[in-house]
């Protein structure tokens, strides 16, 4: 395609920016939508936005979760969605954060998309390609009913990845822009990276058997390779660590693929009518998809591999949203970890926003016909989706909550192996001593104490050996001293807060959060990953140079 006109690309930047503004529009009438995972997201947002203003640059422990027992929070989950949030609530209100995120995640994921459709179509309909996929149902049910906030700013890199591997380029061309791809969905939601990384190979598949040529595959997969190696500062850490929490939350009962195909049933009221409501949401973006699909089927002639490869996507996802694919989630590496099948819509949507588009001949009132859809669809879905908020799930509860001082409830999945986060109650005291026979210690006292985020120094005089209980999880990250010796903390049953044994007399006790050995490796696997990266973008410079081009 030519260069694109800087009136035009004006054109386009306000389009995507007025249909993001549309998308939130609603808000300002019936409130911020209080979604499945706002709770989780909003306290994310706020403890990183505090634990900047205490000087820390990359938080690692959420040390307000549980109450003030803390949670390794920000080790597990992807950095990029909450390092966005919480700069937005860094100079935003909290109450208009969600918006203002939402409104964020739905302009990237249409200036992807105009970026992979401007590989293959003219304005105006690139840009309205770009449109319909932000404002894809399923998108918009991720705003208003699930505020999944991480997987709407996943949604961004999806089209990149059809644009880099489909496109008609040498094969060289896809290795940097790939490998970034995968590093930054990987870095922002896992169940989309683990949707990425097959849709990468699947793609990487039909795009080697039409060229017929083996360098596609090959440099495809090192640059998946290379992705994953960008990002192992993060991943890294997650796959040594994930013992030392309790992983298996991630598919307990109600949040296992068997229990989230289309249209099933578990007999849990709340369950069974969200995935009610999402399954015909799913039919209707499916349908309208294949409509779509058929009316295009003249454009293939055109652009036979780009169609192809969208048509198999589509089929890939449908299958993959039935129960007929259950023996995949349980044979396919990690894709049991994607918890919802439905969650392969985010991948239906590029090929729904493309035939949408490409089904319907120019002509001079197209735009308008389709603004007005988009606008129509808006409406309908914010009217028959956002349910009214509880008081106290509002952004402007959530905030007084979390600046009252009390800390939040902390998330099962991130739990320290052994601890029940249910049993923590918000009025634990910083500390508690406890003689030999588990009652509270009368002569024993904390004459010092210094509590940080990550760092925790206590003074205690006692007569006797006593236990000294912490508002703190027991982590295998913290390490503790006592006069100077390191010891292993034992853990409270059945809380999980950090006991540590503290002889008679005056003892010094130092607990810190430390950078274990993995977080050095996963550190230095990114860091050489970053100039390998580098060193082959400088040798294709001077390659092109020498070509003279």
């Amino acid at each position: 395609m030519p260069p694109i006109p800087s009136a035009t690309k004006r054109a386009t930047v306000c389009a995507l920016a007025l249909a993001a503004l549309a998308v939130v529009a609603p808000f300002s009438v019936r409130g911020v939508a209080c979604g499945h995972d706002l709770t989780f997201h909003m306290n994310s947002w706020m403890e990183v936005a505090q634990q900047w203003r205490q000087g820390v640059v990359y938080p690692r422990w959420a040390a307000l979760a549980n109450y003030g027992s803390g949670e390794p929070r920000f080790l597990f989950y992807p950095p990029l969605s909450w390092i966005l949030g919480g700069a937005l609530g860094s100079f935003l209100p909290w109450a208009v954060v969600p918006a203002a995120f939402a409104a964020c995640a739905v302009f990237l994921a249409g200036l992807a998309m105009h970026k992979m459709a401007r590989e293959w179509f003219d304005e105006p309909d690139a840009t309205l390609i770009a449109i319909a996929y932000a404002l894809s149902p399923y998108m918009l049910l991720a705003i208003y009913v699930r505020s999944a906030f991480a997987e709407l700013l996943a949604a961004s890199f999806l089209p990149l990845l059809v644009l880099w591997i489909v496109r008609d380029r040498p094969a060289r061309a896809m290795f940097i822009p790939l490998a970034l791809t995968i590093a930054g969905v990987w870095l922002t939601n896992v169940p989309a990276a683990i949707i990425a990384s097959y849709v990468a190979v699947l793609l990487l598949v039909a795009v080697t058997v039409v060229r017929r040529s083996s360098r596609v595959f090959w440099y495809g997969v090192a640059a998946i390779a290379m992705g994953l190696l960008l990002s192992s500062f993060y991943i890294v850490p997650v796959l040594y660590e994930k013992s030392w929490i309790t992983v298996g939350q991630l598919l307990s009962a109600g949040v296992r693929p068997a229990e989230n195909f289309l249209f099933t049933r578990i007999g849990e009221p709340e369950h069974d009518s969200f995935l009610r409501t999402l399954s015909w949401l799913a039919v209707g973006e499916l349908a309208i998809t294949g409509v779509a699909m058929f009316f295009a089927r003249g454009w293939r002639r055109r652009n036979p591999t780009l169609w192809w490869s969208l048509a198999i996507l589509a089929g890939v996802s449908l299958a993959l949203t039935l129960p007929i694919a259950s023996l995949a989630y349980r044979l396919m590496p990690d894709l049991r970890f994607l918890q919802f099948p439905w969650r392969w819509l985010m991948v239906t949507g590029i090929a729904y926003a493309v035939f949408l588009v490409a089904a319907v001949p120019k002509f001079r009132g197209k735009a308008s016909l389709y603004a007005v859809l988009f606008v129509t669809l808006i409406a309908v879905c914010n009217l028959a989706l956002q349910p009214p908020c509880d008081p106290e799930d509002t952004p402007s509860m959530l905030s007084s909550v979390f600046h009252a001082g009390y800390g939040y409830m902390g998330t099962d999945e991130y739990a320290p192996a052994g601890a029940d986060n249910y049993e923590i109650k918000p009025d634990y005291p910083e500390f508690a001593i406890r003689g030999e026979d588990g009652r509270p210690a009368a002569d024993a006292r904390v004459t010092h104490l210094h509590a940080g985020p990550y760092r925790k120094q206590l003074t205690v005089d006692s007569s006797q050996p006593v236990a000294l209980v912490l508002r703190l999880m027991n982590y295998p990250a913290w390490r503790v001293e006592v006069n100077g010796s390191r010891i292993t903390p034992l853990a409270d049953d059945p809380t999980g807060r950090m006991v540590i044994a503290v002889p008679a007399g005056s003892s010094e006790v130092d607990v810190r959060f430390i950078r274990t050995p993995d977080r050095w490796l996963g550190d230095g696997l990114s860091l050489a990953a970053f100039l390998s990266l580098f060193a082959f973008w400088y040798g294709e410079r001077r390659s092109a140079r020498a070509l003279g081009l």
